[in-house]
């Protein structure tokens, strides 16, 4: 059973349980007002007819000219004695014989329900001499009352199955506009499925501020996002692939030169062995990055350990100095002896590197590594280089993996493109940002702000 015809359902035997309910109570205040008001008018005509005196006076029965003056149609009175027999008895309506007479000591109503009508008694104790000697008895048939309510019955009934009538066929439809944007959905969805191409559901050009067009809105948007990810993931194999391709060719093609020409020349053999070690030093380094993208894309400041900033800035930058004989200058304001924060002390160490190493790539003057703290909340590091720049339109893909700005130049040096994706991810697995200012010819500036508590 689809959703919209269930929903159909429960909304129709909803709509019956209402109606069933409401109906109910207007036939019952119906029938309750107006018998109210009958019985009200026989209490007033039983309380007159106390006041005649009646123990005393048996002739008003014999003579029924005082009685039949307030003895309407479809009426019956009567008066019985303690052993329950009708003593006197005048009416105007045989149907009000069939229901027997009782003797109560206190004022007593009954309502009767039949298929010729409704009909009440009232009956009231006799007094005299302060005893009870009699219980006086009015009926009436309340046909009219009767008559009203059947067809009070058979219009509710009738409005019933023609309210059920338009709830089926109504919500039918309703639910077909309602689903509509469900069915453009699914049916996307299954399209997307079979084809296996990313597609969006058509929304109209006025929305309606609701959940359904909100669903769809967000569907397209989950769309563009897979979209969006399926392509860096095909970017990020091919890349990758092209990556693994080039040292392996190299290294084949040295290999394969060693084995034919190179153990009778030791010049040749030096140059086979030196491009195959620098080759492999190569993927080492790609599978290395690799993994520490991977890792880093994992954490999510797992390892909140408390550590000292300073320290590890300096000795990082005492390490590269030595390796690469260039100058790294590190500042920090001269009253900060000590910058505490919390996060992953390697992860921050292996941000350091990768930017003062970028530096020293591609620039010849002297690398420039500055910290400071900003509002006690915040950890601000720089680091700026004076060399080749980047062109302004390149510096949005900066942070694509494999992305380099010279490829040739890059493979020189040994670079594969992933620095920056690793750095990024890092600073956002502690809640940082990363900015890159730069034009060409005039140098780098790489300012990266972290928080000194990693939540």
């Amino acid at each position: 059973m689809s959703l919209k015809l269930k929903i159909t359902l429960w909304v129709s035997a909803g709509l019956m349980l209402i109606l069933f309910f409401s109906f109910t109570f207007v036939y019952y205040m119906f029938i309750r007002v107006t018998t109210k008001g009958e019985l009200d008018l026989l209490k007033e005509k039983a309380q007159t007819l106390l006041l005649k005196d009646l123990p005393n006076h048996p002739e008003y029965w014999q003579d029924n000219s005082q009685m039949d003056e307030l003895l309407i149609p479809q009426e019956v009175l009567r008066y019985i004695a303690p052993d329950s027999k009708v003593i006197h008895e005048i009416y105007s309506d045989t149907k009000l014989l069939r229901y027997a007479g009782g003797y109560v000591n206190k004022e007593t109503v009954t309502l009767k329900t039949d298929t010729d009508g409704i009909f009440i008694f009232i009956r009231m104790p006799v007094y005299k001499e302060g005893h009870q000697v009699a219980t006086l008895e009015i009926g009436r048939s309340l046909r009219r009352l009767g008559e009203y309510s059947n067809m009070l019955i058979s219009i509710l009934l009738l409005t019933s199955t023609g309210a059920l009538i338009l709830a089926l066929v109504g919500g039918y439809f309703y639910t077909n506009v309602l689903f509509r944007p469900l069915q453009q959905l699914v049916s996307t969805m299954q399209n997307i499925e079979k084809s296996g191409s990313f597609r969006h559901i058509d929304l109209p050009a006025k929305r309606p501020n609701d959940e359904l067009t909100m669903l769809g809105a967000t569907f397209n948007r989950m769309i563009d996002r897979l979209k969006d990810m399926f392509q860096k993931q095909e970017q990020f194999l091919a890349d990758a692939s092209h990556e693994l391709r080039t040292p392996l060719t190299i290294i084949e093609s040295y290999a394969s030169l060693l084995r034919r020409w190179a153990l009778q020349d030791d010049k040749l053999r030096e140059e086979a062995l030196e491009a195959i070690i620098s080759e492999s030093a190569q993927l080492k380094q790609l599978t290395q990055n690799l993994l520490s993208l991977t890792d880093t894309e994992r954490e999510n400041c797992e390892q909140g350990l408390s550590f000292d900033l300073l320290p590890i800035a300096r000795n990082t930058a005492a390490a590269l100095q030595v390796t690469s004989g260039r100058e790294i200058h590190v500042a920090c304001p001269a009253d900060l002896n000590e910058l505490a924060m919390t996060g992953d002390p390697y992860k921050i160490k292996q941000l350091l590197v990768i930017f003062i190493d970028n530096a020293l790539k591609y620039s010849q003057e002297q690398v420039e590594l500055t910290i400071r703290l900003l509002e006690n909340q915040w950890v601000e590091i720089k680091v700026i280089d004076h060399g080749i720049g980047i062109a302004e339109n390149e510096l949005p893909h900066l942070f694509d993996r494999f992305y380099r700005t010279d490829k040739a130049r890059n493979r020189k040096q040994g670079g594969v493109g992933l620095g920056l994706a690793i750095a990024q991810h890092i600073v956002q697995k502690h809640g940082g940002h990363i900015e890159l200012q730069s034009r060409l010819g005039e140098g780098t500036t790489a300012i990266i702000q972290l928080p000194k508590t990693c939540q």
